[in-house]
């Protein structure tokens, strides 16, 4: 992506050699602030390391941007070959890229979206009618991330007097157990019946074992390829995230998980990727809560996100079995959204 947009800059404007030689230094150190950032973020907890790792997440969402934008604006020159096109064009292209870039910023600074979603499940007993679970997903809580921020999440959640809270995975990218702080806003989730949650890919990249530790110290109950009855009415079942099968007895097993239950009641999955909907359906699963895809966030991946999965976000319904699949929470890397909103998702059980 870098070389493709580096060269379309500098042919576009038709720069000459000085120019481009800084240009091809920015690009260069621009390349590899990411990376960088990625890595000194997880070792070092430093206020200096904070600021570079924001310049490198941002960064690399623009450079997805200008990818995008310079995608589009060559399909056009395929129809008109000038060189004024071509200049003009470059110009508009660097301009929409600034304006998508500051959109993308300020909407997700906006106030996050309660997302209210009401399904029908026929084994849902009459007296339940109305069960509130509210769903987290992809808060990928790191050093980015302030504690204002988390205390709102919170906040707005128990706001919402949820019967249950469940957690689908992403939940941390830092090892929380090194700030107090993040830990005792996550404590203070509540709801009638706990605090549920899963793994996904990110819990294992920052440590399988210290996330177990978060999870004990916030009060969440982590649901290993295993199920528990709430309220002794619903089967609440949870499986391992894909990324667990490098670790012994980490991989995903939902006959495991689905083992023992009373498929007379309603049957709840948590599943943080949005695939194998079908095989649970099939296995007697009524709902399906997920996350993962971040609805893409920004272009190019918001298109790739909807060509990889098949229920990439939103409510969608298998015979008379339903997977709802959030835009998440929080964001994962560039803290940029362009046609989708952060959001909690309170999910009311109807008879």
């Amino acid at each position: 992506m870098h070389y493709y947009v580096y060269t379309r800059i500098i042919t576009g404007l038709m720069l000459k050699v000085p120019a481009i030689n800084y240009l091809k230094t920015f690009f260069l150190i621009a390349a590899l602030s990411f990376v960088l950032s990625e890595y000194l973020s997880r070792h070092i907890s430093t206020s200096w390391v904070k600021y570079f790792a924001y310049l490198g997440v941002i960064w690399i969402g623009i450079i997805s941007i200008s990818f995008s934008v310079f995608f589009i604006s060559d399909i056009f020159k395929i129809f008109i070959h000038t060189q004024n096109f071509k200049y003009y064009s470059t110009i508009c292209s660097i301009i929409a890229i600034l304006l998508v870039t500051a959109f993308s910023l300020y909407n997700v600074s906006r106030e996050i979206r309660i997302k209210e979603v009401k399904i029908k499940i026929d084994k849902v007993p009459r007296e339940l009618s109305g069960f509130t679970i509210v769903q987290l997903s992809d808060v990928h809580v790191d050093l980015l991330k302030s504690v204002k921020w988390l205390d709102d999440i919170v906040s707005k959640t128990n706001a919402l007097n949820p019967d249950l809270i469940v957690i689908t995975g992403d939940l941390i990218d830092y090892d929380l157990c090194n700030l107090e702080e993040y830990c005792k806003i996550l404590k203070k989730l509540k709801s009638k019946y706990g605090v549920y949650g899963i793994t996904g890919n990110h819990e294992y990249y920052t440590g399988y074992e210290k996330f177990l530790n978060i999870a004990e110290n916030i009060n969440m109950k982590v649901l290993k390829n295993e199920k528990v009855t709430i309220a002794d009415s619903i089967e609440l079942v949870g499986t391992n995230d894909e990324a667990g099968k490098r670790f012994p007895g980490g991989s995903p097993d939902l006959k495991l998980a689905l083992k023992g239950s009373d498929f007379k009641k309603p049957v709840i999955l948590l599943a943080h990727r949005p695939t194998r909907f079908k095989e649970a359906v099939d296995l007697g699963v009524d709902l399906q809560l997920s996350g993962h895809t971040h609805a893409g966030q920004i272009p190019p991946v918001d298109l790739i996100t909807k060509l990889i999965f098949k229920y990439p976000y939103g409510l969608h319904k298998l015979k008379s079995s339903y997977i709802y699949t959030t835009f998440g929470t929080g964001t994962w890397g560039p803290p940029m959204r362009l046609f989708s909103r952060s959001e909690i998702v309170k999910i009311i059980l109807e008879k």
